[in-house]
């Protein structure tokens, strides 16, 4: 996973914009508040079940890459004149930061109800996870922030990735185009709106929701 978020949040294998240390940065941002999460569920006198300890980890890294990505990709989507970073920062969390906070809040309500269960592995569960997810969102708003600002610096002065105290490069070289973004763009969001699209997802989701009831009688 590690290795996945520092290929895909940058641009390799550009050496400029390349963004390993940044994604680093956001697996350990993960690890913090899965860290996090345990502690204080140590420090409320909880033990620690088998069942949070190998679930919680990826459920916690799924949702925090999924905010990285989308924190990075709203910051490049920024208007190429705007340079100052923090001013970036501002406009990219003015874009994705309510829906970022809807999701997290909703994550972490629903583990704590969790909590009201009778169940003790499954209460200790909820507890960690939503720990984890509160942390992991508090730790993505300051320390991802913070860092994705300082790698935004590093672009602009054209310097490398990983050693950038070391190497600066005196010609800019462009990122390259995103292929997926761009694929996506061009064939599959214009065959969604189509008439035909539409008639295909509103029966596939009419016919999701008849077998999400039918199988809540099962349960």
């Amino acid at each position: 996973m590690f290795m996945y978020v520092s290929i895909a949040i940058g641009f390799f294998p550009n050496p400029v914009h390349t963004r390993f240390l940044l994604g680093a940065v956001g697996i350990s941002v993960v690890l913090m508040s899965l860290f996090s999460g345990m502690g204080l569920t140590f420090f409320g006198n909880q033990e620690l079940t088998m069942i949070s300890a190998e679930v919680v980890p990826f459920l916690i890294l799924a949702i925090g890459v999924d905010n990285m990505f989308l924190i990075a990709r709203a910051e490049r989507s920024i208007n190429k004149q705007i340079t100052d970073p923090r001013l970036r920062m501002a406009y990219a969390l003015k874009e994705m930061g309510p829906s970022i906070f809807a999701a997290a809040f909703c994550e972490a309500l629903a583990f704590f109800i969790g909590l009201l269960t009778d169940v003790p592995a499954l209460r200790n569960f909820c507890l960690v996870a939503g720990c984890g997810v509160v942390m992991d969102f508090f730790l993505q708003m300051t320390i991802f922030v913070g860092a994705l600002s300082l790698d935004n610096m590093r672009v602009n002065a054209n310097r490398g990735d990983i050693f950038c105290c070391f190497y600066k490069f005196e010609e800019k070289k462009p990122r390259r185009r995103e292929c997926f973004r761009h694929i996506f763009q061009t064939y599959f969001v214009p065959s969604l709106f189509t008439n035909v699209g539409k008639v295909l997802v509103m029966c596939t989701t009419t016919f999701l929701v008849i077998i999400g009831f039918m199988s809540c009688f099962k349960l």
